[in-house]
């Protein structure tokens, strides 16, 4: 058979050298099109749902599996992400889940101008620009991290490619949360639950991420990255944004 995406002739069900299925040479069908759909999504060696159960379940499996090569099996953490994002539009839309901006404190020592325009950029970041605050998080949240366990060789890369599978993880789980909460009380879940539990996963994920070296070096570490992260959200950034772009 000669393959019609690289025209390289083969036997076999895959295509050896751009592993194109032998499908794809047949005539485009709807059955082929939706075909492609559920292979994708529900495939049990490397579909979706299979990964996201592993990172429930074995969170490491996932992980270490992607980042040592083991790349076929899994959903790459990109498109993960993607599908988690879509997973929330469309929950949202479905049940009419209002986001909420993150709880503002204000600081003492900060004049009442810039505590005011740091509590609009607070609210703006997660109500207005949720894609780019994402993007930020997935790039900041690797550094404190990287440096604590820099005895363990992860680059920034890898740690990116931990944070995407953590962030559409919590993503998910909170739409599933939102849809047995918000249905019984007729209200939407707290921001409080939602930065416990997105806290807890995390956690728990790093925690099984990074199994070399006993718990008493990693505990220590992990809290202190997550203190950065915390420290990060709700001051540094915030402070950065209101301080060189005030709302008035």
């Amino acid at each position: 058979m000669i393959c019609k995406n690289c025209d390289y002739e083969f036997n076999g069900k895959y295509c050896p050298n751009c592993s194109q299925s032998t499908k794809a040479n047949s005539r485009l069908t709807f059955k082929n099109i939706i075909a492609d759909f559920f292979d994708t999504i529900f495939n049990l060696d490397k579909g979706f749902f299979f990964t996201f159960w592993n990172l429930l379940k074995q969170p490491e499996f996932i992980v270490q599996g992607f980042i040592n090569g083991k790349r076929k099996r899994f959903t790459n953490p990109v498109k993960y992400l993607i599908i988690a994002t879509a997973i929330q539009a469309l929950s949202e839309s479905i049940i009419m889940f209002e986001e909420q901006g993150i709880p503002f404190t204000s600081f003492s020592f900060l004049s009442n101008e810039l505590n005011q325009n740091m509590h609009l950029w607070n609210q703006s970041l997660t109500l207005d620009y949720p894609i780019l605050f994402g993007i930020i998080n997935l790039l900041v949240w690797p550094i404190p991290f990287y440096f604590l366990f820099k005895k363990l060789k992860y680059n920034i890369p890898e740690l990116i490619a931990v944070m995407m599978y953590i962030y559409g993880t919590v993503v998910i789980l909170i739409q599933i949360m939102a849809f047995i909460h918000n249905p019984l009380t007729e209200k939407n879940i707290s921001i409080e639950l939602v930065s416990f539990l997105a806290t807890v996963y995390m956690i728990y994920v790093l925690l099984k991420f990074y199994r070399r070296g006993s718990i008493s070096w990693r505990i220590p570490r992990i809290i202190v990255g997550m203190l950065f992260l915390f420290v990060f959200r709700m001051f540094i950034l915030p402070f950065t944004l209101a301080y060189f772009f005030p709302f008035n």
